[in-house]
């Protein structure tokens, strides 16, 4: 008799129950007769890969999707262009050259460098020099000197900080400041002082404490674990346990971490499907969950010190001395020395020493999170469990993570690390190439960084954005290397036209740059955040900010002024109090990361710059003792010209000052814009 004639009787519900039944029992079957799961393939060749199901094969020409490729060069083409840069910029037409015929002065070059490399200006005496050496290597000599310059670190840091959106305090109600969190921030600034290859930057930041087997006896080793402060730097509520709301804020922290990662390392938006399947791009919402799980296990670090090996074993031995005193002293039984006893024993563990910890992330592998599908993102309604997967679109099997060290890492985090700096993955080395171009031009080859996805901007030139990418890699991901690259290229050294957009400095390169005219500007290597004063207009416009305390990290604690002249990247940085004067200039908001920042040109802008103490203070400290020949000199690093003369000595000789002089300066164009 045949299998359909067993089953007609039975109603269709049943029918349908036994169907599936049958063919679930000869899936199993035939996956018994084969050991290893099927491999499936990307959606591009792929149609039974889970995005090409979902989308109907659709959504697949998205450029970023395709492998990185080095263009190949015609030489015939390439005549004429003495860079590849300039070649793939102009896609060989000689039109297309020309805008780049045109090439900056040795004036606003080496400005235009200093600037761009060290966020500060070249003084004039730099310029003099510069101008004077007429030797072949004059400008390369000049872009080693910014590039190995301490403060180069100070200053890409800054475009770091931005995109992982850093913050000395939790944010929220409370906004409590994190008293560690700038030694993360001084990680960075090394990283780049000292050109870690990005690859390792990526390690070290997702998964550095992984990479380490004990404690940290070298400066390297303990970035390593100082770098899981990238982990730590997203929004956290600290006020959640007051409500029962734990869940709800450990959540919040998966979701940031996941969609943070994926816009800063991989230009993938993935807070796009967080509730639903990613309405233009490639990516399910399912994708948003295996991503998520990376972090399943991921904990706050509350423990481990951020001290040397060799500093711990001293604290570890002082420690046992005052241990060994304290013992005889509770074997004594006599009663008669009881409030003494006491005494001498609570003295004593006063002289120990405490091992300092920080800001910085571990696994916990005791409690690692089920991953869940979550019902319009909603933290309360889980749908189906998912584990660890990178983007299906691409890579849709199961990774392979092995945990470094099985007793306190599950190797996850290892795992997406070693993915998104693989040659396999497309996206990792395009994205910070793109933003280094954007760095030194003004606009990134792809306009939105964030977003290599279908609804972001194509690139300008997809050719020479693999070039870069391929150049980059090859040269050990070396940033040093690619920004010497690049600068070296017309379109580089370009007069302000087609390529090179004329800018306004960043809120930090104002303030740096009118610090570092009149001489105010103070160098310092990190250390904890300088707190500028803020009105009280500002502060009790915050309810947190008045309601500190016990332990000190929900006020405003202003810095002695002897230490307020820093560069701007050691400021405090809080997420619901933001230092006026710097907002005003376009300071991002560090709640989630910021991929370009905006630039505006407001009246509030000459105001600020007008009314300000501390910029009233710098140009009378810049007027002392000079004339006006000079104050050019100092503030502008150029002589006057005659008509500037001319205006200077009229407008003295109506009454005004040389401190009014210096302010006038302080706010021209001139200072304001990158030539």
């Amino acid at each position: 008799m045949r299998l359909s004639q067993t089953i007609k009787p039975i109603g269709t519900v049943k029918r349908i129950l036994v169907y599936t039944l049958i063919t679930l029992v000869c899936s199993i079957s035939l996956f018994a007769q084969d050991d290893k799961p099927k491999t499936i393939g990307s959606a591009l060749q792929d149609p039974t890969n889970p995005i090409a199901e979902l989308f109907a094969g659709e959504r697949l020409d998205l450029w970023s999707l395709q492998p990185i490729q080095a263009p190949s060069i015609d030489p015939q083409a390439a005549q004429g262009f003495e860079h590849p840069i300039d070649l793939l910029l102009s896609n060989g037409s000689a039109a297309d050259a020309s805008e780049v015929s045109v090439q900056a002065t040795k004036e606003k070059l080496l400005q235009r460098l200093s600037l761009d490399l060290i966020g500060l200006r070249a003084s004039y005496q730099q310029i003099k020099s510069f101008m004077e050496d007429q030797s072949p290597e004059a400008i390369d000599k000049q872009i080693d000197g910014l590039l190995s310059d301490p403060r180069f670190g100070e200053h890409w840091a800054r475009f770091w900080l931005d995109t992982v959106r850093y913050s000395d305090s939790n944010g929220f109600d409370w906004d409590e400041y994190r008293k560690e969190a700038w030694r993360y921030r001084d990680f960075v600034i090394r990283a780049f002082n000292e050109d870690l290859p990005y690859d390792q930057f990526v390690l070290w930041q997702l998964a550095g404490d992984e990479l380490l087997e004990g404690p940290a006896e070298t400066q390297s080793q303990l970035d390593q674990l100082l770098a899981t402060g990238y982990l730590r730097l997203g929004p956290f509520d600290n006020a959640a346990k007051l409500f029962n709301e734990q869940d709800r804020a450990r959540s919040e922290v998966l979701t940031d971490l996941t969609e943070t990662t994926g816009a800063a390392f991989l230009g993938l938006t993935l807070s796009c499907c967080r509730c639903h399947h990613h309405k233009t791009d490639p990516l399910s919402q399912q994708d948003h969950y295996r991503f998520r799980a990376f972090f399943a296990a991921t904990a706050f670090d509350e423990s481990t010190s951020i001290l040397l090996e060799p500093e711990q074993r001293l604290i570890d031995e002082h420690n046992q001395k005052i241990d060994q005193m304290i013992e005889p002293i509770q074997a004594n039984s006599d009663a008669v020395d009881q409030k003494a006893k006491q005494e001498r024993i609570d003295q004593l563990r006063a002289q120990k020493r405490t091992k300092l910890t920080g800001l910085l992330a571990c696994d916990d592998i005791q409690h690692i999170d089920a991953i869940h599908v979550l019902d319009q993102g909603n933290h309360q309604k889980p749908l189906e469990e998912v584990q660890p997967g990178f983007p299906s679109v691409l890579f849709p099997n199961p990774p392979d993570i092995q945990a470094p060290n099985p007793s306190k890492s599950t190797g996850r985090r290892l795992a997406l690390a070693k993915w998104i700096v693989s040659k396999q993955n497309p996206w990792a080395a395009r994205v910070i190439v793109n933003r280094v171009w954007q760095n030194l031009f003004g606009q990134g080859l792809v306009a939105t960084p964030n977003d290599f996805g279908i609804t972001g901007s194509a690139p300008v030139s997809r050719e020479l954005l693999d070039h870069l990418a391929v150049y980059l890699v090859e040269h050990d991901w070396s940033i040093k290397s690619l920004i010497r690259y690049i600068v070296t290229s017309r379109a580089y050294r370009a007069e302000v036209g087609t390529w090179r957009k004329l800018r306004r400095l960043s809120a930090e390169q104002m303030r740096d740059v009118l610090l570092q005219v009149t001489g105010e500007l103070q160098h310092r290597s990190g250390g904890p955040p300088v707190w500028p004063p803020v009105s009280e207009d500002v502060l009790q416009a915050n309810p947190a900010v008045l309601d500190d305390n016990e332990t000190k990290t929900k006020g405003w604690y202003p810095s002695p002024e002897s230490q307020l002249t820093v560069r701007s990247v050691y400021l405090i940085q809080k997420r619901t109090v933001r230092i006026p004067w710097m907002e005003t200039f376009d300071l991002p908001e560090n709640t989630v990361s910021c991929a370009r920042r905006d630039v505006s040109i407001v009246a509030p802008q000459a105001l600020a710059m007008l009314n300000a103490d501390w910029v009233w203070s710098a140009a009378k400290q810049s007027a002392r003792n000079t004339d006006s020949d000079e104050l050019f000199r100092v503030l502008l690093s150029r002589e006057p010209t005659a008509q500037e003369q001319l205006i200077c000595r009229s407008y003295l000789d109506e009454g005004r000052t040389l401190e009014e002089l210096s302010l006038v300066l302080l706010n021209s164009n001139e200072l304001a814009f990158a030539p």
